[in-house]
């Protein structure tokens, strides 16, 4: 503060663009912020991916199930099949009551894992 006379007048500086601690605490907050969207980003690929696999051994299974059900011998006579993509099925049938089959058709995921599908057809 200066002393004018017998007033206290205050020394005031004008204050042009941001100090350098600021800028660098501002930066900080940008870089955490981005990280966590790349964070997010990252898991719904992750996510994506998984959906995409898993509609895939659903898809296997359900064309094993139709071929069953079209001729349940035959489906049984194949054993273990390798499809694309990594993954294997495989058709189990036992008899469920009189004049049905539960038959169920596995799909093994590459990664591991396996999707199983159940029904009841009627015996041949």
């Amino acid at each position: 503060m200066v002393r004018a006379g017998r007033l206290l007048v205050a020394d005031v500086r004008r204050r042009d663009g941001l100090a350098l601690l600021e800028v660098m605490v501002a930066l900080v907050i940008l870089g955490l912020v981005v990280v966590g969207y790349l964070q997010v980003f990252g898991a719904s690929i992750r996510l994506a991916e998984n959906t995409r696999t898993w509609s895939q051994a659903v898809t296997y299974a359900e064309g094993g199930m139709e071929l069953a059900k079209l001729d349940l011998e035959a489906a049984m006579r194949r054993g273990r099949e390798r499809l694309e993509g990594g993954f294997q099925r495989w058709a189990l049938a036992r008899p469920a009551g009189e004049g049905l089959e539960l038959v169920t058709v596995t799909v093994a995921l590459p990664e591991g894992g396996q999707f199983t599908l159940n029904r009841l057809i009627e015996s041949p």
